[in-house]
C-alpha cells in the first residue's frame, strides 16, 4: 500500500539538513558535512522503503548530494567556470547555504514573535469629534467663560506685582455681599467701567470676593458685560 504524506515537519531540503546538523550537537560552522550528508540520504531512503511519497524537492537535494559524495570519492576537483548540471558544486558552499539559511530562519521567527505581539495591540481611527465639542458658555451676550478667564489671570498678574514686600496679617473678612453693594455704588457713579478697575483692594481675598461679585450680578441681571474687539478689553455696565 502507497502513503502519500507531506513533511510537515520541514519546510524543505535545507530545513531538514539544519536540524540533521542540529541533532548532531555541534557547532554549525565544524561541522562534518559528509557525516550530514549521509543521515540525509538515510532519512530519504527510509521514506522510499515506507513507500512514501516524497516532495520533489526533497529528492532534487538527495542527488544533489549523491553528485557532491561522487565527486568526493573519485577525488574529482571543481574546474573553474564548469557547467555543473547541480547548484552546489562544494560541500564548503553546501555548508554556507545551512548557516545562511539558519540566520533567515531566525530572522522568521522573531518576526513571527512581534506579529503576534502586535496582534495584542488594538488601535482605533481617528473621527471627527466636531460634534463633541461644546459651546462656550455665555456669561453675557458676547462674553464667554474664556473671556473672564483671561481677565482673571490680568488680575492675578497685577496682584503678584503689586503685592507689599511686607504684609501682616488681619482679621477683616470681605464678603461677596459687601462688594456687590460697592460695586453697585461705583456704576451708579459712572455707569459704566473696565473690568479691571473694580478690583481696587490689591489682595486676593478682595479680588475674589470681587470676581464672585460679579458673576452673580450678571446672573441676576444688574449689570452687564461688553468686549469691543476679541480679546479686547472687558467693560462693566448698570443695566437697573
Amino acid at each position: 500500500m502507497n502513503y502519500s504524506i507531506h513533511l510537515e515537519n520541514f519546510d524543505g531540503p535545507l530545513d531538514l539538513l539544519l536540524h540533521l546538523v542540529k541533532e548532531t550537537k555541534m557547532d554549525i560552522y565544524e561541522i562534518n558535512m559528509a557525516q550530514i550528508i549521509e543521515n540525509y540520504l538515510a532519512y530519504i531512503n527510509s521514506l522510499q522503503e515506507l513507500n512514501i511519497d516524497i516532495n520533489s524537492e526533497f529528492l532534487v537535494m538527495a542527488a544533489t548530494l549523491i553528485h557532491l559524495k561522487s565527486k568526493k570519492l573519485i577525488g574529482k576537483q571543481d574546474e573553474e567556470n564548469s557547467e555543473d548540471e547541480y547548484a552546489i558544486a562544494s560541500e564548503e558552499e553546501l555548508k554556507m547555504r545551512i548557516i545562511e539559511y539558519e540566520k533567515y530562519k531566525n530572522i522568521t521567527r522573531d518576526l513571527q514573535e512581534l506579529e503576534l505581539k502586535r496582534k495584542e495591540i488594538f488601535t482605533k481611527l481617528p473621527e471627527n469629534l466636531g460634534d463633541y465639542k461644546r459651546e462656550p458658555e455665555l456669561i453675557n451676550e458676547g462674553i464667554t467663560v474664556d473671556d473672564l478667564l483671561k481677565a482673571w489671570l490680568k488680575i492675578e498678574e497685577r496682584l503678584q506685582y503689586k503685592e507689599p514686600i511686607e504684609t501682616r496679617i488681619t482679621k477683616k473678612e470681605i464678603s461677596v455681599q459687601d462688594r456687590m453693594i460697592w460695586i453697585r455704588d461705583v456704576l451708579k457713579e459712572k455707569k459704566r467701567c473696565p473690568f479691571e478697575d473694580l478690583f481696587d483692594i490689591v489682595s486676593r481675598e478682595s479680588c475674589i470676593a470681587t470676581f464672585l461679585a460679579i458673576l452673580e450680578m450678571c446672573k441676576q441681571k444688574e449689570i452687564g458685560l461688553e468686549q469691543q474687539d476679541r480679546f479686547g478689553a472687558i467693560w462693566v455696565e448698570r443695566i437697573v
